[in-house]
C-alpha cells in the first residue's frame, strides 16, 4: 500500500469535490475512487466507482447547477475531514418532492479515507432538514 502525506490526501479530496461533485465530471470518477470504495451512507448500494457515479447522477438530476465549496479541511493519518457548503436549484424530483425552483443551500461534514491515491471510504452528514425547509416542506408535519 502506497502511503500518501496528509497534504497529498487533502489535495486529492479537494480535486475530487471540485471536479466530480461540483463540475459533475463523471469521466474522472475512477481517478479518485478506488475499486472497493464504500459509501457508509449508502450501504447496500454496492461498492466502487459506480456508487459515486450513481450519487452524482442523482444529485445532478435534482440540482443540475449544484456546486460544493470546502469551508474547512482537516487531516490525520488516512482520514480527511471536510466541512462543506453546497448550493443548487431544486429542478428535479427529490425523495418524492416535486421541483420547487428553490435555490437550496446545505451544509455538511464529510470524512473520506484515502489510500493508494484513491478515496476508499466515505461517511457524511448534511443538513437535510434545512434543505426540506428551503423547499417549503415541513419535515415534522403529520
Amino acid at each position: 500500500m502506497l502511503a500518501m502525506s496528509v497534504e497529498a490526501n487533502k489535495a486529492l479530496v479537494r480535486r475530487f469535490y471540485a471536479e466530480v461533485i461540483s463540475a459533475g465530471n463523471l469521466a474522472r470518477v475512477e481517478e479518485f475512487i478506488g475499486p472497493d470504495y464504500i459509501d457508509h451512507n449508502a450501504e447496500g448500494s454496492g461498492c466502487g466507482p459506480d456508487v459515486v457515479r450513481a450519487h452524482v447522477e442523482a444529485l445532478r438530476r435534482t440540482f443540475p447547477d449544484f456546486g460544493l465549496r470546502i469551508d474547512e479541511i482537516l487531516g490525520e493519518g488516512d482520514k480527511i475531514v471536510t466541512r462543506v457548503s453546497g448550493r443548487g436549484t431544486h429542478s428535479g424530483a427529490w425523495i418524492g418532492i416535486r421541483p420547487t425552483g428553490a435555490v437550496v443551500q446545505v451544509k455538511g461534514i464529510n470524512i473520506d479515507r484515502v489510500a493508494d491515491q484513491r478515496i476508499l471510504e466515505h461517511w457524511g452528514e448534511a443538513d437535510t432538514i434545512g434543505m426540506l425547509r428551503q423547499m417549503g416542506v415541513d419535515p415534522f408535519a403529520d
